[in-house]
């Protein structure tokens, strides 16, 4: 999701949106023919980490955060926590990592060549002051202890932390341990921020909480996000992935809703209201930003259940006035995405293949 968002400018689009029509873009290099309707996805860089979600800045910039691959050598099934984790920066043709060696944890693959599937970096926005600012996953049923077990190398996981002087802002992994809002299972595995006044606001999907961070690190609990009824006999938890906030201060909040189809919601919750539920029927969704004519649009990670093989991802448009929801065409071309983000001039971009070492960073054009 991008946090470049200018607000007189969202202010604008937002109050024209029903009047506005999307214009065409332009295809290049690409893998889908858009005269045929399908989106084209333009790579842009490859080889990354476990890489999440992105953040657009306003000079075309472009920050991935990527989660790693835990300790290389890890012994196969073993939970290893190694300085893995990156921050990798595009601005045009130039790309490299521009903070390494963050903590990351995986178990060792099972075999030689399978995906290590890794939790660390999961977002990072830039520090006004220098550096970055960097919130970090842990992966689930994780508490403190866990992560003392690990060792050295995991002190990061589970924490929002400047990378200037490693000062931490907000531990949701201590959060969880002591307050356990939801009295459900001890897991923490934070997923996305938002600045909200001198702190911040973080969804943590395994805690089913949004915390309040403020600037001295201590950390209360904003919201705990309700179960899902899917029966008379069925509940699913929430699981909070994106947290987004609009020109006026509303904020939207994805959960996945235990990852069943057709389950995932998104909620709004205005400035000093309650989480409202926004849009249903959803599957999946992983990350959320505004397009440019002010209405959402939704990542979700696959169309299906998460049980057995990955099925293709999707991009959906949900009209904020209506709630009317669209998908664009992708041709199946989204394979595990995790990280969205629509930059200043309306271009969007996603990470594909996000699990092991062979993730892509891509721009949409449709």
């Amino acid at each position: 999701m991008s946090s470049s968002r200018k607000s007189w400018k969202r202010a604008l689009l937002a109050a024209g949106a029903a009047g506005i029509v999307v214009a065409p873009l332009v295809s290049g290099p690409a893998q889908a023919d858009a005269a045929a309707g399908t989106a084209t996805l333009e790579v842009l860089a490859t080889g990354l980490k476990n890489p999440r979600d992105i953040t657009a800045l306003n000079d075309g910039t472009l920050l991935v955060a990527e989660s790693g691959e835990g300790l290389v050598g890890c012994a196969a099934g073993v939970q290893c926590a190694g300085a893995t984790g990156s921050i990798y920066k595009v601005k045009g043709t130039s790309k490299s990592r521009v903070v390494t060696g963050l903590s990351s944890v995986a178990a060792g693959p099972a075999a030689a060549g399978a995906p290590v599937i890794a939790a660390g970096p999961a977002r990072v926005v830039p520090d006004p002051l220098g550096g970055y600012l960097v919130l970090s996953s842990f992966g689930g049923n994780r508490t403190t202890a866990d992560r003392d077990a690990l060792g050295a190398n995991a002190s990061q996981l589970g924490k929002l932390f400047r990378t200037r002087d490693a000062k931490v802002l907000g531990d949701l992994v201590d959060h969880e341990t002591r307050l356990n809002p939801d009295a459900g299972d001890l897991n923490a595995n934070p997923w996305g921020f938002v600045r909200q006044g001198s702190g911040y606001l973080i969804t943590d999907a395994a805690a089913n909480t949004v915390v309040r961070a403020a600037s001295d690190g201590t950390t209360t609990t904003a919201h705990v996000l309700p179960k899902n009824q899917l029966s008379n006999t069925t509940a699913a938890e929430s699981v909070p992935t994106a947290i987004i906030k609009d020109w006026d201060g509303t904020l939207y909040v994805a959960d996945m809703s235990g990852g069943n189809p057709g389950a995932s919601r998104i909620w709004k919750i205005e400035p000093g209201g309650q989480p409202q539920v926004f849009a249903t029927g959803l599957t999946n969704v992983v990350d959320l930003d505004f397009d440019w004519k002010g209405d959402l649009l939704a990542l979700t990670y696959s169309k299906t259940t998460l049980a057995g093989p990955p099925s293709a991802g999707a991009l959906l448009e949900i009209n904020q006035f209506t709630k009317a929801v669209k998908e664009i065409p992708t041709g199946d071309q989204l394979k595990q995405p995790t990280g969205l983000a629509v930059d200043v001039w309306g271009d969007v971009y996603v990470t594909n293949n996000t699990v092991g070492t062979g993730g892509t960073l891509v721009k949409v054009k449709y």
